[in-house]
């Protein structure tokens, strides 16, 4: 399995207009888990595994410029890898 993760800010906390949309969307793109963690009042974490890096790098793209269209929010870091141990 693969993992990507991402760093947002944001002025205030975002709101998610179509998350059900979304969710069905990162689904059908492949993942298999994805969470979404408020790290502070201006900033996020989310974590999305994969099943594969290609799988991962076909979607990412849509998922995070979608995400960055609709919930006014900009990426500042990102990373990914290989999972290789977890429950």
């Amino acid at each position: 399995m693969y993992a990507t993760s991402a760093d947002w800010s944001f002025d205030s906390k975002p709101d998610f207009p179509d998350l059900d949309n979304f969710i069905a969307n990162l689904k059908a793109a492949g993942a298999i888990n994805w969470h979404y963690v408020m790290t502070s009042e201006t900033t996020a974490r989310t974590m999305i595994v994969w099943p594969d890096k290609e799988t991962a790098h076909k979607a990412l793209s849509m998922v995070r410029d979608d995400a960055e269209a609709t919930t006014a929010q900009k990426i500042t870091s990102t990373c990914e890898g290989e999972i290789v141990a977890g429950f």
